[in-house]
């Protein structure tokens, strides 16, 4: 036994010697970090920076400055994300914020700034400059975008940061049941962002099994356990008080029944006439007389007193078509993408668009115009909606009606609509074109589903009072060579019938389209025809959908290629 007990005590000893480092190395593991993280030092903040939180989300990639005690954000943060009626003109180094009535326009680095209306102008002072620079770079008051958004913002320090909010849906809130530490990251050997406090809430942005991602009130993003907080509960934040700007609008108290009139020069609109004669029941007129002279906000019109004066003596409104055309060399005009920025993103130049157009639509007394400008890019998107927010002002101060004209959101997705059925009175989906003549595909103008989706993808942001659809009054014929080449041409209804009846084929109504169908081949070149037919049958079709969703009204491009009065009695019957 004497033998027995020092080995005993022996081995107790290292079980208790490597107990302890055992205990010792699992309790450094697992024990809490107290250590605090430099939070300006992460975020990269110089001294007059200012990490930004935006709706509980931090952004790493921008800052806020402190100039002269005031925090200004970046340019790009307040018009591409907070409020983009806030607009940088970088050509003339001019920041625009537009109403319905006014536009005030802000130079860098000066107190004083310009508020422009359609009948003049005045100068006004904030008591500080709004906009300044800053590394080569442009910066907002962040007062000066509160005062004109629907938002919060609060400012800290040690360290600095910005807290803004301009979201207000329904949040998921959490309550602290004890002390404890946000974390940077999830994890007892994170760094502390800093110590919360029993009873404080924050926002659930999404929960795992032991941590839980948090924005706190104060702008930190972090992580606390799920140890402590109770259940999440939901809450819907109260908005600030905040006047929106009023938007008024002119509104028919009839469905629109608006054709497209092609008319190339001042002397054909002498045809007025026969326009009048063959359309039944159409109560808008929107004649292609506008288009750009130069990229210098020249404006070139080939409007006639006469036609205005017949139109209304027929009860007929005139919405004259403004298109972004320029001439070329060989004295044809044609849409030009690059030439519309060029013009759209100088506001003088857009200021001298608008003047122009807004001066010939008063001197002949035209009721509206119908924009119509195509090809817009997405970079000069900006640009061409800003162009449409001024234009409304001076058609508001005027009243004289504005509508727009759009491909469907498939195909212009970049293109403002929730703006343009803010600020314009009417919105016009141009409901065609599915199959472009550049297509190697044969396939239809129109088919149902196509119209439907641009019906229903334009609700989505624009009221249904604004929205008129627009339907084609052609068809194109396609060829398809021995040899696989695809091209086509367009018609109008009787032609492209004639197409088909001329070599004895009989159309077929495609339920699955909505349109009829037909095909040949040629005996002369073994070439493949097919055309699916704008006839009378889509335009029912067509109309049906207009009628069940209530629109404002249709549209019709172009007078005169329709097949005879049955078609505007049938739109007629389905706008009553």
């Amino acid at each position: 036994m004497k033998r027995v007990l020092p080995i005993i005590i022996v081995i107790l000893l290292i079980i208790g010697v490597g107990g302890g480092v055992v205990w010792s190395i699992l309790a450094g593991r697992y024990k809490p970090t107290e250590e605090v993280i430099d939070y300006a030092a992460e975020m990269g903040l110089s001294e007059n920076e200012y990490a930004i939180t935006l709706n509980q989300e931090v952004l790493k990639e921008d800052r806020a400055v402190a100039i002269d005690g005031r925090v200004y954000l970046s340019m790009d943060l307040v018009t591409e994300t907070i409020n983009s009626r806030f607009y940088w003109d970088d050509n003339e180094k001019l920041l625009l914020f537009t109403t319905p009535t006014e536009v005030m326009m802000i130079t860098p680095d000066q107190q004083e700034y310009t508020v422009k209306t359609w009948n003049g102008s005045s100068d006004a002072d904030e008591g500080y400059m709004i906009v300044r620079t800053y590394n080569d770079s442009y910066y907002v008051a962040a007062d000066y975008v509160k005062a004109h958004t629907q938002m919060d913002y609060a400012e800290y320090t040690e360290p600095n940061r910005v807290v803004m909010a301009t979201k207000w849906a329904e949040q998921q809130i959490v309550t602290l049941k004890k002390d404890t530490a946000v974390r940077y990251k999830g994890g007892v050997k994170s760094e502390v962002l800093r110590q919360a406090t029993k009873g404080e809430k924050m926002v659930l942005l999404e929960a795992y099994d032991d941590w839980s991602n948090v924005a706190t009130e104060d702008g930190y993003v972090g992580w606390v356990s799920n140890k402590t907080l109770y259940d999440a509960e939901t809450e819907t934040p109260e908005a600030p008080a905040f006047d929106e700007p009023e938007y008024t609008s002119i509104h028919k108290d009839y469905k629109i029944n608006m054709g497209w009139h092609q008319v190339m020069s001042a002397a054909a609109n002498s045809n007025l006439s026969s326009v009048l004669t063959s359309a039944p029941g159409i109560n808008t007129l929107a004649p292609t007389w506008f288009s750009f002279s130069d990229t210098n906000g020249g404006v070139t019109s080939i409007a006639t007193q006469d036609y205005v004066d017949t139109c209304h003596a027929n009860n007929i409104e005139v919405w004259a078509l403004f298109s972004n055309e320029f001439p070329g060399d060989d004295g044809t005009i044609y849409f030009d993408s690059s030439k519309t920025d060029e013009v759209l993103g100088y506001t003088s130049k857009r200021e001298q668009v608008i003047r122009n157009v807004i001066g010939y639509v008063n001197q002949y007394g035209i009721d509206g115009i119908n924009i119509d400008f195509e090809l817009i890019s997405q970079e000069g998107a900006d640009d061409y909606i800003e162009f449409i927010r001024e234009l409304s002002i001076a058609c508001r101060a005027n009243n004289i009606i504005l509508s727009i004209d759009n491909y469907v959101p498939e195909y212009t997705y970049y293109y403002n609509r929730r703006e343009q059925g803010i600020v314009a009175d009417y919105v016009v989906i141009m409901g065609y074109d599915e199959t472009l003549p550049s297509s190697e595909t044969p396939g239809p103008v129109a088919s149902l589903n196509f119209v439907r989706k641009g019906i229903t993808d334009t609700l989505n942001v624009v009221d249904k009072s604004k929205v008129i659809n627009g339907i084609p009054f052609y068809s194109r014929v396609w060829c398809t060579t021995p040899d696989g080449t695809v091209s086509a041409f367009a018609c109008g209804m009787s032609e492209a019938l004639s197409y088909l009846t001329d070599h004895g084929v009989t159309p077929q109504f495609l339920e699955d389209i909505g349109l009829n169908y037909g095909s040949y081949t040629s005996d002369k070149d073994g070439n493949f025809y097919e055309i699916w037919l704008q006839d009378a049958t889509a335009v029912e079709e067509e109309m049906k959908l207009i009628k069940e969703f209530d629109l404002a009204g249709v549209a019709e491009w172009k007078i005169g290629f329709e097949s005879g009065t049955d078609i505007w009695n049938t739109i007629r019957s389905y706008l009553q």
